[in-house]
């Protein structure tokens, strides 16, 4: 049962890999810099799968030393990972990049390997060959360890050096990663403890639970690393569509009996602070000085919304206007109600259906 599922498990991951790049190949961003780090994450990781996969399973005939030493894809999978990470953060210029010294480690590793064919290739059985590859693991492992270490000393360490894009992505995928990945790493450490005095035949079953688990991982973690790319570039360039917007402001509510409610409406309109998805009736509050009490009784008594939903609604109003200006058609929905002032995409739609009783994605379509 195991068994079949990892087998399974590696033609998936296979379809998904090229399926993945396939479909990011055919994407506006594919020449991005980020994109094409991300690529090759996805491509030296299937190709390592497809590898692994054909060998096990004898669709092609191996002798010993090919087995053993097979194209080391893997030792350039967190490498790649690594790339894309500093190029996502925009903080490439500030963050050595290992693409060289990774570069080097593969290709030493190819041209062992072709040493060691002149002297190996036809052994049946081979201790130095079996033993080299174990030693080559784990320099590769500790190569791992190292960028992974990095990324999370990058991400937690040197958070001034992706400050603008925090505002636009709160990474909260990225911390599932290092989770995970810190899981995955220390399965990789398992196996080799566990298989270190079988040098000549290990035990392959121990290598499963962290093929299976990075299979899952690294697919994941492409899918969201694509599109929250995608979506960041969006959110970019909206932001700065929305800040050169000089259209007035749309007055939502009249209340030309409450001034004091037409105060806090231009505070807030004037000076765009529905934008702010972490507004509270503090801040406002503070701009109009007026107590925090008395402001939420204010806007409930012209609008019979509490503070959170009349904020809404102006975001709502807002979003409606750039669903149908065709400027903004090529923007996804998603980053339009981000760039909003809403903290995530349920919230908006959430808001959405609220507001104008139909979802965004039923809006733009009935009113362009």
């Amino acid at each position: 049962m195991i068994h079949e599922l990892f087998k399974f498990t590696m033609y998936a991951g296979i379809v998904s890999g090229f399926s993945f790049l396939i479909y990011t190949s055919l994407s506006p961003l594919r020449n991005d810099k980020s994109i094409f780090y991300l690529n090759l994450f996805v491509l030296f990781f299937t190709l390592n799968n497809l590898q692994i996969t054909l060998t096990e399973y004898n669709y092609i005939n191996l002798n010993y030393f090919e087995h053993k030493l097979l194209i080391p894809f893997y030792a350039l999978i967190i490498p790649a990972f690594y790339t894309f990470v500093i190029h996502y953060l925009k903080a490439e210029k500030e963050i050595k990049s290992f693409v060289i010294i990774s570069g080097v480690l593969f290709f030493n590793e190819i041209l062992i390997r072709l040493v060691f064919a002149t002297q190996f290739y036809n052994d049946t059985n081979n201790y130095i060959v079996a033993k080299y590859a174990q030693i080559e693991e784990i320099v590769n492992l500790c190569y791992t360890i190292f960028l992974f270490l990095k990324v999370v000393y990058i991400f937690l360490n040197q958070s001034k050096l992706y400050k603008e894009i925090a505002t636009y992505d709160n990474m909260k995928w990225f911390k599932k990663f290092l989770l995970y990945g810190f899981g995955i790493i220390l399965l990789w450490v398992v196996a080799i403890v566990f298989n270190i005095n079988e040098v000549i035949s290990p035990n392959i079953p121990i290598y499963y639970p962290l093929r299976l688990s990075s299979t899952f991982l690294i697919f994941w973690i492409a899918y969201y690393g694509f599109f929250q790319y995608s979506l960041l570039t969006e959110r970019i360039e909206l932001r700065k569509e929305i800040a050169n917007d000089k259209s007035p402001n749309e007055v939502i509510f009249n209340a030309n009996s409450n001034s004091t409610f037409q105060l806090i409406q231009n505070c807030i309109l004037e000076n765009k602070l529905y934008f702010d998805p972490d507004l509270c009736v503090e801040t406002v509050a503070l701009k109009t000085d007026i107590s925090n009490k008395k402001l939420s009784v204010i806007i409930l008594e012209a609008t019979n919304y509490s503070f959170s939903d009349y904020i809404n609604s102006l975001r709502v109003e807002k979003a409606k206007k750039y669903l149908i200006q065709k400027k903004y058609s090529n923007y996804t929905i998603v980053a339009i109600g981000l760039e909003c002032g809403f903290n995530s995409k349920t919230t908006f739609y959430n808001a959405f259906n609220k507001f104008v009783k139909m979802s965004p994605t039923q809006y733009k379509q009935k009113n362009t």
